[in-house]
């Protein structure tokens, strides 16, 4: 549970707002279920609209408080477009956000001789893009409220390369080194910067993987991360935080 009494001061106002991508499914509803049943205002995206109304049903949970703070855009963080419309109409509804979650991801899998260049391409676009482009598209608006958290959910493949995984690799390093940059770059302004680092997590994206159900991280975990980051106060930085498997060491 949130003290609200070390909650940084960008994230005092009555109408705390988050950005979710990625918040169809998995990690990102987690997080965005997460910060609803605290109080917040959430906006996520993600490319299946389908599924994003069915997410704002989970969320909502038949409350009309809830689904009042909750809002939803199909949009694909691969394109300039397609974010700034999303940005643009959360804002306007639920305010300038205090927290951005940069969730959205996608894999590719294969070796490096056999990776088609459509699926290096479409993972770098999504996953370090996409990060990019909703970071640019948010900071003025979190710098005009003074402050506040983009964290970025990268992977301990941005730790270390594994065989078949090339792509995803690069593109979580990337995030990681993002990260970094951007922490020290915004600092002055009061925004912080968090790379988080999952292992292997119960999510759709991992499914057929060799790892035992009952060994991988939960979304619950994840979003439990968020929480203890934005409750931290206002003097701490965190550049990065790794969550492996207990069965990974």
């Amino acid at each position: 549970m949130i003290e609200h009494d070390s909650v940084p001061r960008a994230m005092k106002e009555e109408t705390r707002t988050a950005l979710v991508t990625g918040g169809g499914s998995g990690i990102g509803q987690a997080i965005a279920r997460a910060l609803v049943d605290r109080g917040w205002k959430v906006s996520i995206c993600g490319r299946d609209e389908s599924r994003l109304r069915h997410a704002v049903e989970n969320l909502s949970i038949g409350d009309s408080e809830r689904r009042g703070r909750l809002h939803a855009v199909a949009a694909d963080v691969s394109s300039i477009r397609e974010v700034s419309r999303w940005v643009a109409e959360a804002c306007d509804r639920l305010g300038s956000p205090a927290l951005l979650v940069n969730n959205a991801g996608v894999g590719a899998s294969g070796d490096i001789p056999d990776l088609a260049e459509q699926d290096w391409d479409l993972t770098i676009a999504t996953n370090l893009k996409g990060v990019y482009l909703c970071t640019r598209e948010v900071l003025p608006r979190m710098r005009s409220r003074g402050g506040g958290w983009i964290i970025n959910i990268a992977s301990v493949a941005g730790k270390k390369g594994m065989p078949g995984s090339s792509a995803y690799s690069a593109s979580k390093f990337g995030v990681v080194g993002f990260t970094d940059s951007l922490a020290r770059e915004q600092v002055k302004y009061g925004i912080r910067a968090t790379a988080i680092c999952p292992g292997f997590v119960a999510t759709p994206m991992v499914e057929g993987a060799r790892v035992p159900a009952a060994e991988m991280i939960q979304p619950e975990d994840v979003a439990a991360t968020v929480l203890y980051l934005i409750g931290l106060g206002p003097n701490v930085v965190v550049r990065e935080i790794v969550l492996d498997r207990r069965g990974a060491l």
